[in-house]
């Protein structure tokens, strides 16, 4: 999904739409934030609040779900709105 993330903006207009922007910087983040959550949890296991960085997966999966949902209900899918 990374390495196709530029093309969305071959659509004339959107490279200065802000969800396009959104979802292509969640899109990002995604494999980031899904690795520090994975590894993170492990390296402060002794820290007491280091349970919650698993949280970091399922923020990356909310970013990604909304800025697909943003994008479909604002644009109607258009990536150059």
């Amino acid at each position: 999904m990374v390495m196709f993330s530029p093309m969305m903006f071959d659509a004339p207009g959107s490279e200065e739409n802000i969800l396009t922007q959104f979802l292509f910087f969640s899109v990002l983040a995604f494999p980031v934030l899904c690795l520090a959550g994975g590894i993170l949890p492990w390296v402060f296991r002794r820290h007491q609040l280091g349970i919650w960085l698993y949280a970091l997966s399922g923020l990356a999966i909310g970013l990604l779900v909304s800025a697909f949902v943003l994008l479909d209900v604002m644009c109607s899918g258009d990536f150059s709105c």
